[in-house]
């Protein structure tokens, strides 16, 4: 599950380097890392 977090962080700057919307991006990577954070503990959080 991990592995599938740093690959889309990975991914999301990367391809937002170019871009310029580096604070979207990784607002949108913490959204998706604590959304799989909390259902590795069961909970649902989107």
């Amino acid at each position: 599950m991990t592995t599938k977090i740093f690959l889309f962080l990975a991914l999301t700057l990367s391809a937002t380097l170019t871009s310029g919307c580096v604070p979207a991006a990784l607002g949108a990577a913490g959204a998706v890392a604590a959304d799989e954070a909390a259902e590795d503990r069961g909970d649902n959080l989107f």
